[in-house]
């Protein structure tokens, strides 16, 4: 049971990641506007009229206003609110873990780096090297007691994206990742360690996955490339199949087994060479922001290490 002292602790770091998150919404608007994030005071970024006090209380005005500016009646940003209660959380959850303490300051500073450059790329699909530096340095700090780890983990990290880009550019003749890419595997290197940092990055790509299959899939049924669907529906028949063997859930003699591979394989092979082709000739989308899968990872990280 929570003690008042405990309690009242949490709701106290919560307001404080509050009001963080309503500065972090001003660095990632201004940062991409090219404005300071000191001058001018906060105004409405439709009708540039100041906001008064009221209109600033981080999540409460966005819903007391209904998502509408008090003065224009524009709609406000949803990443304002989300922003803000994302920072509450995330202090909350960095200070159950780690208590006042150095690597709840080191740990804070790195999140809430993620946090600003995920905002960055879904704004823009830009996010600013300077914050994935200041991320990859807190990382470094954060794991001082294993600096062995957290330095192998960084130029890991930076080595897998800057292969994998160079990889896309010859396969796609496109860049699929950028450098901001890069330095931002770097820093979450840096900060699981090389130990965990496979771990998480399958848990951001999860996330990735999950976000781009709507925009995919309508994608698809738009332009009537239903060949994808059949290719996918075969591979995971032959994966189910393949697995309920290994698993003794039916049994199969090695050539049974052997044919369901096979099937596994051919079918893998159609679907990235469908995907493949139609990359290269821009009919499916390949950019999406990155950085929100790899934050979302880094929060989950919170709760399983």
């Amino acid at each position: 049971m929570l003690t008042d002292c405990f309690l009242y602790q949490i709701i106290c770091i919560f307001i404080l990641g509050l009001i963080m998150g309503s500065f972090y919404n001003v660095i990632i608007f201004r940062t991409l506007s090219g404005e300071s994030i000191i001058n001018p005071p906060s105004k409405c970024p439709k009708c540039d009229t100041r906001l008064l006090w009221w209109q600033k209380i981080p999540v409460f005005s966005y819903l007391y206003l209904k998502g509408k500016c008090y003065f224009c009646k524009n709609d406000i940003d949803i990443m304002y609110p989300a922003v803000e209660f994302l920072s509450g959380m995330l202090f909350v959850f960095d200070f159950i873990k780690f208590g006042f303490s150095l690597k709840f300051l080191f740990s804070i500073v790195v999140l809430s780096s993620f946090l600003i450059l995920a905002g960055m790329d879904i704004q823009s699909n830009k996010i600013s090297v300077k914050y994935t530096i200041l991320a990859l340095i807190a990382a470094v700090l954060f794991n001082y007691n294993s600096l062995a780890d957290s330095v192998l983990g960084a130029v890991i990290g930076f080595g897998i994206f800057y292969v994998l880009k160079k990889i896309s550019l010859n396969i796609f003749e496109k860049e699929v990742f950028g450098d901001g890419d890069i330095y931002l595997l770097s820093a979450l290197g840096a900060f699981v360690g090389i130990s965990h940092l496979v771990i998480t990055l399958v848990i951001a790509l999860i996330f990735q996955f999950i976000f781009c299959l709507p925009a995919f899939v309508k994608n698809i049924l738009v332009s009537k490339q239903y060949k994808i669907f059949y290719y996918s529906a075969w591979f995971i028949i032959s994966y189910i199949l393949f697995f309920m063997a290994r698993i003794y859930v039916f049994n199969t003699n090695i050539f049974a087994k052997i044919f369901i591979f096979l099937n596994i394989i051919v079918s893998m092979f159609l679907v990235c060479k469908y995907l493949f082709s139609k990359i290269k000739k821009s009919e499916i989308a390949l950019v999406e922001p990155f950085s929100p899968a790899i934050f979302l990872s880094l929060f989950l990280f919170l709760f399983l290490f």
